[in-house]
């Protein structure tokens, strides 16, 4: 009998042993489908037009969900610190990554259920990956991640699983060469996080003349022609300021993943889901990482507080 299985990313070795399959955006970057035997019946599934008929009211249930688990996320990184801090510490912080999070995961799972809804169930190969080699160490390396096939292969999975509940009926693909170029690509970006780097003339300038700016410029940058515009503007000269301390990636605190509690019930598909997968998404700078970023944000900071920061996020 004739089984279809789903593709979820460019891997030759999902589709080996398959006769027919569903291929979730299957198109290439030489603009022909990347499942390239003849011998496989394809179909394809394009996500662009499954999320363009998300509806306003859609919209705004993502928009409630994703806020009540931001605010549970918040509290759980308190008690994991033993800290205290508001709402709003907690949005700057991380607020950045767990908005582009939360979209990414509420667009994967909206096309999970279109698949599961069209198609009912398929088997599913998946590489035999661990969500600690996917774990990011910075918002930055998130970013990068989300847009990779290896990572969308892995939350597709995921969310798939998550809708038919199926995931023990997985097929592990071992792939040794995935995993290396995985880990290389994330030692080639240097895991997202920053690299020290000696202030500018214009840097040091700036700091020299306006040590207790109204306004600064963090990690924005801006030519001296409109450094001068706006100094015109908000009568206040602006100060640049880059947090390009050094810091390091921390092992994985796997015993503080295990307890991590955002877990709560909800009736909301999507609400879940992503609260089951804060835990093994969250970046380790926020978590294992968070005292080593606290100390060099205060070596850094601005000894007064400025009115406006703008910021490049």
């Amino acid at each position: 009998m004739k089984q279809t299985h789903l593709v979820t990313g460019p891997f030759p070795e999902l589709w080996r042993s398959a006769d027919s399959v569903v291929v979730i955006d299957g198109i290439g970057v030489d603009g022909k489908v990347f499942v390239d035997d003849p011998n496989v019946e394809v179909t394809l599934v394009k996500s662009p037009e499954i999320l363009s008929e998300i509806t306003e009211d859609e919209f705004d249930a993502f928009v409630s969900s994703s806020e009540l688990v931001f605010q549970d996320l918040a509290n759980e990184l308190n008690r994991q610190h033993g800290t205290k801090f508001p709402l709003r510490y907690w949005r700057i912080v991380v607020g950045a990554w767990f908005q582009q999070f939360a979209q990414v995961v509420h667009m994967r799972l909206k096309i999970a259920e279109y698949v599961f809804k069209t198609y009912g169930e398929l088997k599913v190969a998946k590489l035999d990956l661990t969500w600690q080699e996917l774990l990011p160490v910075t918002h930055d390396e998130a970013s990068l991640l989300f847009a990779t096939d290896i990572w969308n292969h892995y939350i597709y999975v995921e969310a798939f699983n998550f809708v038919t509940n199926l995931a023990t009926e997985n097929t592990l693909v071992s792939s040794s060469e995935r995993n290396k170029e995985l880990l290389e690509y994330r030692q080639n970006i240097n895991f997202g996080l920053p690299s020290p780097q000696t202030k500018s003339k214009l840097e040091t300038f700036l700091a020299k003349v306006s040590p207790n700016p109204k306004v600064v410029l963090a990690g924005v940058v801006q030519s001296k022609l409109a450094l001068v515009v706006m100094h015109l503007r908000l009568r206040s000269l602006p100060r640049l300021w880059r947090f390009s301390s050094k810091l390091t990636a921390h092992p994985i605190d796997e015993v503080a993943r295990q307890q991590f509690k955002t877990s709560k019930s909800s009736a909301l598909r999507f609400e879940k889901f992503l609260r089951e997968l804060l835990a093994t998404n969250l970046p380790t700078i926020y978590l294992e990482g968070f005292e080593e970023l606290q100390d060099k944000v205060c070596e850094s900071q601005i000894k007064r507080h400025p009115k406006l920061i703008f910021t490049n996020t």
